[in-house]
């Protein structure tokens, strides 16, 4: 429970600086399933304030319980599957125990995924920047399978991205030591780097536009299926009909803030976590 502090205190840093990238992120893969509001648009309504405000407080509450239980999660799954360390698992079982540590982060995060993009693509600003607000629309409007829409997307992002992120993670360490002479915090900012801009392509992206494209029709209007079989069909049908009228560049869309985003993100916090962990004088086993 003593790692829950540093961890903490990494996750909200990262989720502050990186916020204006994100913004950027949901405007563009929202838009692949048709309707699409640009960043020129979204700036002429809220102005640069908007890329440092609008649909912030649902994005730093969900990026940073994202963090702390990706984190606190993963080498408790390694030693439940495992009985090892972090350390001491091989990259596939890395893989395996990462992609599992996210369930319950997503059973956490979703209604704040949801209450972001929608405050995001909000632009009549019907909901005045409020996350509670939209909260209680999506609710009164669909129950919870509306706090709960695009989980199946979340969900397979996650385990994606956070399986190939731990898994990747010490192999970049290993090879920016070896070959380039790099250690300490530029060897774990190019190798946060690397595993995240890894972990957005395999899986990450295609799954995120997917779920992007779902919320924004629940929003619309759409029924909201939330966590069953129906959710998941509804992802499985949208991917392919971006597919069919897109290609796989559609289900790519807004990959230059998406992976930039992450990459970002991840060498930030590959450095911050061991950081706040030494201020602190409590240990974790950074994988």
């Amino acid at each position: 429970m003593e790692t829950l502090a540093p961890l903490s205190a990494a996750s909200v840093v990262v989720a502050v600086a990186c916020y204006p990238v994100d913004v950027l992120r949901a405007l563009k893969m929202s838009g692949a399933g048709g309707q699409s509001i640009s960043p020129g648009q979204f700036y002429r309504k809220y102005g640069v304030r908007g890329f440092f405000g609008q649909g912030m407080a649902p994005e730093v509450t969900r990026a940073t319980v994202m963090r702390v239980s990706k984190f606190y999660f993963n080498p408790v799954m390694a030693k439940m599957m495992w009985g090892k360390k972090v350390s001491e698992c091989t990259p596939s079982q890395k893989l395996l125990s990462g992609a599992f540590a996210t369930f319950p982060e997503i059973l956490a995060i979703s209604p704040f995924e949801v209450a972001k993009l929608g405050l995001q693509t909000d632009t009549s600003n019907k909901f005045k920047n409020s996350m509670l607000r939209f909260l209680k629309h999506s609710y009164s409007t669909h129950g919870m399978a509306g706090l709960y829409s695009g989980w199946f997307g979340m969900q397979m992002r996650q385990c994606c991205f956070t399986g190939v992120y731990f898994a990747s993670l010490s192999t970049f360490r290993q090879m920016y030591t070896s070959r380039f002479g790099l250690e300490g915090v530029p060897c774990n900012l190019a190798a946060g780097f690397s595993a995240g801009i890894l972990g957005s392509i395999c899986g990450n992206i295609p799954s995120d536009v997917t779920r992007s494209v779902v919320q924004k029709r629940v929003f619309a209007g759409a029924p909201a299926y939330g966590i069953s079989p129906k959710g998941i069909a509804e992802h499985i049908s949208t991917a392919a009909e971006i597919f069919q009228t897109k290609g796989l560049r559609g289900l790519y869309v807004g990959t230059l803030f998406k992976a930039s985003y992450l990459g970002a993100g991840m060498a930030a916090t590959t450095v911050l976590i061991p950081f706040f962990s030494e201020l602190m004088g409590i240990h974790y086993d950074m994988a």
